[in-house]
């Protein structure tokens, strides 16, 4: 009896242990085939992601399909993991959908993939294989966006970069539904391109209107900042993009500032040169003898007759030239295309800061003389009036309620002037332009107006990135 009772025991322990162990392989099955089928849903689901970002960052090449599928391939080869299937991305229909909200101004790109994976110890459980699908979705804004580029003369030899940069930003715009004007300013600004009231921009006309050489010449950022923000204003409301930009680009500073210097009742251009002398300065920029030059028209740049320069023999020198005397009470703007854009600014605004300090104490005009009731337009008064006009104009666009919908600012400072303390302050350009774009590492931020960004190209090498970097930002892609 105790015998038989022990051969049925072990009998028993033998069926135990055999269902145990099958239990055991099967739960090893379900963590190693569910271990390497995570890992293939975590790779497709990126594939997928990575394709619907790339191809709304290419609606406008006309292939964005191709370029999805491009992508897709690249990050799930064929056989990933053992798969023994996968979506094939140029022969499945449902593998690329591209669709356009008007009434969001939404572009809308929808990828999705399935994978199939054979399993291993899961198939005693009679489980021959499993299948993961992944979608992902990229979302592309629609814009009216004013890109304003600076062609002084700083630039030199680095404008072939800027140049291709500029031209490959254009090109990453859709043609059909987003807007765009090209503003170039020197000695004045000139909108090359204007911006349409209907949807949509002419690419090719606007690529090849960024100039192949470089035209050169000094900075008129205000009046090239004033046309850009113009030429938003000239889409009709009711049919303006949700989004609407200004970019702007520049290697330094402003230093032409607008306004009646004569009788004539024609605005025109006066100049100073970047100072004081700072080190190092390759492309020997700045100098602690600036001139004083003009006078320029605002739009062509061209002189008028009479023109002239002088040289001062300091910085902070009182002198003045003769075909200038006195800086105008305020800015004058007489090229424009809106409706109700505002003409005229002043010299300075308090209700504006300048590291923490009102612009009419931390960056003001000196020698007022009241008997001609203006400032000398001596060095020191050109260079803060228009440095403060740049903020001034841009704070205006900012505000500016007019339109559908508030207008974001946002700016690429190239090399190393751009970092360099200039100026009566002194300060750096990129200070400055982190103002204008309303940058939140301003120490002035304004979170009352709509948030831009600045961004820094230390070399010529660094403009593409920035420009790439930047339109991530404006069509603000996102899954």
């Amino acid at each position: 009896m105790t015998r038989q009772r022990t051969r049925r025991e072990k009998g028993f322990a033998l069926v135990y242990m055999a269902v145990f162990l099958s239990f055991l392989l099967i739960a090893t099955g379900l963590a190693v085939d569910g271990g390497r089928a995570y890992v293939v849903k975590a790779q497709l689901t990126k594939a997928v992601d990575g394709a619907a970002l790339s191809a709304a960052r290419n609606l406008n090449s006309g292939t964005p399909r191709a370029e999805a599928e491009k992508i897709f391939r690249a990050n799930f080869p064929a056989g990933y993991m053992g798969v023994s299937s996968v979506t094939d991305p140029t022969a499945d229909p449902n593998f690329f959908d591209m669709r356009t909200d008007n009434t969001t101004g939404v572009n809308v790109v929808t990828v999705r993939a399935t994978a199939v994976l054979p399993t291993t110890f899961m198939r005693l459980a009679n489980f021959q294989q499993v299948t993961v699908t992944s979608s992902g979705e990229a979302q592309r804004r629609m814009v009216d966006l004013s890109l304003v580029l600076d062609v002084s003369g700083s630039i030199g030899s680095k404008w072939p970069a800027v140049r291709d940069a500029a031209r490959e930003f254009i090109n990453s715009f859709d043609a059909s539904n987003d807007r765009m004007s090209l503003t170039l300013y020197s000695y004045g600004a000139n909108v090359v391109r204007q911006m349409s009231a209907s949807r949509g921009f002419d690419k090719i006309a606007t690529k090849a209107a960024v100039p192949n050489s470089l035209p050169g010449g000094t900075t008129a950022m205000p009046e090239g900042l004033y046309r850009g923000w113009d030429e938003l204003r000239t889409v009709p409301s009711g049919s303006q993009s949700g989004l609407r930009v200004i970019v702007l680009f520049t290697d330094g500073s402003g230093n032409v500032y607008p306004g009646l210097y004569d009788t004539s009742g024609t605005s025109k251009g006066l100049f100073t040169s970047d100072f004081p002398k700072r080190t190092p300065d390759p492309d020997n920029i700045t100098t602690n003898s600036p001139s004083i030059t003009g006078l320029y028209d605002p739009a062509t740049g061209g002189t008028y007759p009479g023109s002239g320069s002088i040289t001062v023999s300091f910085w902070s020198n009182t002198t003045t030239w003769s075909g200038a005397r006195w800086m105008p009470t305020n800015s004058l703007h007489q090229h424009f295309r809106s409706f109700g854009i505002p003409t005229a600014f002043p010299l300075m605004d308090g209700s504006l800061n300048v590291n923490g300090m009102p612009q009419t104490s931390s960056r003001s005009l000196r020698n007022f003389n009241a008997t001609q009731n203006k400032y000398p337009a001596e060095v020191w008064n050109i260079r803060n009036a228009v440095t403060n006009l740049t903020e001034i104009v841009a704070n205006a666009a900012r505000a500016d309620n007019s339109g559908d919908y508030p207008i974001r600012i946002y700016s690429i400072g190239m090399g190393s002037l751009v970092q360099m303390p200039l100026g009566t302050v002194p300060e750096s350009s990129e200070s400055v332009l982190m103002r204008i774009s309303n940058d939140k590492r301003s120490a002035d931020y304004n979170n009352t107006q709509m948030e831009g960004k600045y961004y820094f190209a230390q070399t010529e090498a660094d403009v593409g990135p920035a420009f790439q970097a930047l339109q991530n930002q404006i069509v603000r892609l996102s899954k």
